[in-house]
């Protein structure tokens, strides 16, 4: 049962015309992912994880989408370094450290990134401090219910050089990640949906469809999340509770 009580008059505005949308159920990550973590045990070590990619555009966007209906993932030491021609990391920000801001409304979007909620999931990701944080710092704390939101930041590249993105996660509990819930429940935070995904394109598709430049450009100017709330780590994996993160 849901411990904590839902915002009281959320809505999302279309891009047709600012219908309002009810909480979604049991939505499909966006296709186009280059990682999938579906299938894989869930760990609460800070697991590493990598993929490589070779650019095919000037400026690639660098996306992660986030889904966790029960609990909360702790994702940190986001990376991307040029595997042909030596590089640092390429990402702003990507230990969380560097702030916050207001962006497509998330007042704890990490700076440097760009937040999207296109679903309008419940309990969507924000910057955490040491206090929800799995390793004792700043990550990238999300808990989006029955849906995915991202973060994602365009990095120019070189096309036909070897890209390595890496990421550290705590996955909340659970057993294997999984991009649907299969448990029955595809309403609320008793799903069993768990899952992270990595993009490295011109743009994140939006729900399964071709990638378009301009799609998810056009999806982060009609969809914001008005009354965007933050919740702090749950005692039990069945109760999402509200705090803001700092």
């Amino acid at each position: 049962m849901k411990t904590a009580f839902l915002i009281a008059g959320l809505a999302l505005a279309t891009l047709a015309g600012g219908s309002a949308f009810a909480s979604p159920s049991n939505q499909p990550p966006p296709a186009g992912a280059i990682l999938d973590l579906a299938g894989q045990p869930i760990t609460n070590s800070g697991q590493a994880y990598s993929v490589n990619f070779v650019a095919s555009v000037a400026n690639t966007a660098i996306t992660f989408a986030f889904r966790q209906d029960p609990s909360y993932l702790s994702f940190y030491n986001a990376s991307l370094v040029d595997v042909t021609t030596a590089s640092g990391n390429l990402l702003t920000n990507g230990d969380f450290s560097g702030g916050t801001y207001s962006n497509n409304g998330n007042g704890s979007t990490p700076v440097g990134w760009t937040y999207a909620n296109i679903y309008g999931a419940l309990f969507g990701g924000g910057v955490a401090g040491a206090g929800n944080c799995g390793n004792g710092s700043f990550c990238w704390y999300d808990g989006a219910t029955q849906a995915y939101d991202a973060i994602s930041q365009s990095v120019g590249t070189n096309i036909g050089d070897i890209y390595q993105i890496s990421f550290n996660l705590y996955g909340g509990g659970g057993a294997f990640y999984s991009d649907l819930s299969t448990n029955g429940n595809v309403t609320g935070t008793g799903g069993n949906g768990i899952d992270v995904l990595t993009y490295a394109q011109a743009g994140l598709p939006v729900r399964g469809a071709v990638p378009e430049p301009a799609t998810w450009t056009l999806m982060l100017a009609g969809f914001g999340l008005v009354g965007y709330a933050m919740r702090k780590r749950p005692s039990v994996r069945s109760g999402k509770a509200q705090i803001a993160l700092g």
